[in-house]
């Protein structure tokens, strides 16, 4: 590791003997006395032990190389850091990858199974690109190299968080809104984990968003990982599934989606948070129904829709789709109506409740979807309805 800080240094000398030369300025490195780059940690490597396993299949290393990392000890500092973020990390049968990116440049080692050397030379070798900090467009490019690829995916960002295109702010919604397009590419096996360097507040907004997307993520700061326990802890967070069952011992029960259905027999895996769900651990959707030519919501359909209104408040990135019936009393473009004013019915009832209007659609079918005869009364009881699907 000794070696890796040398270069660091030779590197921060260099950076700022250049920017006197152009300055016209004469002068030696060591009568400036910059702040230093911070040192890299002496890391232990990970190592799963007993009744653990590796948890992912890959892993991508994203290095911001961008202007607002502008201070050659802050770019270095953070180079340390993912240095040492390498030297801990694993051995194990996962492939890897590197991006340093700054403005429309990236530099790239693509997806190959984990070799700790070449990730390093990845990592430390990188150039300080300047230009903007595009995370969004980053995030694309991660899309394009897990095209094709499988199972779980770490990612792991070092950044200032400062987003920027162009030399124009992006915020936080941006790189959201990039990181929720790439979760819903390949749902439920991407996890993001967040090391935050300085203390910018829009830049903590960002990281921390940006953590928080995916329920398996974690935000850390820099200058919180100052030594080898708090890196270790880090990536055996990242790294490392505890809790497994020890060989020959009973299975214990698993249910990931808190559902109360052990995994093994849950049909529905990814249940919305706080939904009630029926023996095969899926949230069924009741219908609600209406009088007949009526829209308005009935008092017995309350509980119901409440309870709708609930789960949707608690797991926010769901969206509703409601669609509206009737029974064949009545004319086709009577019935056309009434089913849109019954969808509508129940948007409004969902957002009185609290839904944000955004997140529900509505759509009517007049006559043309019936569920049972409308023959007798029973049955067009049945298909005087909404019915709701859950869209993510």
């Amino acid at each position: 590791m000794a070696i890796k800080l040398t270069a660091s240094a030779n590197r921060f000398s260099a950076v700022l003997t250049a920017a006197f030369a152009l300055a016209g300025i004469t002068a030696s490195v060591g009568c400036v006395s910059p702040p230093p780059p911070r040192e890299a940690i002496e890391a232990t490597v990970v190592e799963t032990g007993e009744n653990a396993a590796l948890k992912i299949d890959q892993l991508v290393i994203l290095l911001d190389a961008s202007g607002s990392m502008d201070a050659a000890s802050r770019f270095l500092s953070t180079q340390n850091l993912a240095s040492s973020f390498v030297a801990g990390m694993p051995e194990g049968s996962y492939s890897a990858a590197v991006v340093t990116f700054g403005g429309n440049a990236s530099e790239i080692l693509e997806f190959a199974p984990f070799d700790r050397d070449d990730l390093d030379s990845a990592v430390i070798d990188g150039e300080l690109l300047g230009k903007s900090t595009d995370i969004p467009a980053v995030l694309g490019e991660v899309q394009n190299l897990l095209e094709g690829r499988s199972g779980t995916t770490a990612i792991v960002l070092f950044s200032d968080g400062k987003a920027a295109r162009y030399g124009r702010d992006l915020g936080a919604r941006s790189t959201l809104a990039a990181a929720d397009r790439l979760v819903a590419r390949y749902p439920d096996n991407i996890c993001f984990y967040t090391v935050q360097s300085g203390d910018d507040p829009a830049g903590s907004e960002l990281m921390r968003g940006l953590a928080a997307v995916t329920d398996c993520g974690k935000y850390r700061r820099a200058n919180a990982l100052t030594d080898a326990s708090s890196l270790y802890e880090l990536e055996q967070y990242v790294f490392v599934e505890t809790g497994l069952p020890a060989v020959g011992a009973a299975p214990i029960f698993v249910d990931r989606d808190r559902d109360g259905v052990e995994d093994g027999s849950d049909q529905c895996l990814d249940t919305p948070l706080m939904a009630h769900v029926n023996a095969f651990g899926c949230w069924v959707l009741k219908n609600q129904t209406f009088d007949t030519k009526k829209y308005r919501i009935l008092e017995s359909q309350y509980a119901a829709l409440d309870e709708v209104a609930e789960v949707l408040n608690m797991n926010p990135k769901l969206h509703l789709r409601i669609d509206g019936h009737t029974d064949s009393m009545g004319t086709e473009a009577f019935n056309q109506t009434l089913s849109e004013q019954r969808a509508d019915a129940v948007r409004d009832y969902l957002e009185a409740n609290g839904v944000a209007a955004g997140r529900l659609m509505t759509e009517g079918f007049g006559m043309n979807f019936p569920l049972a005869s409308n023959n007798t009364p029973e049955g067009m009881a049945t298909n005087r309805r909404c019915e709701m699907t859950v869209l993510r």
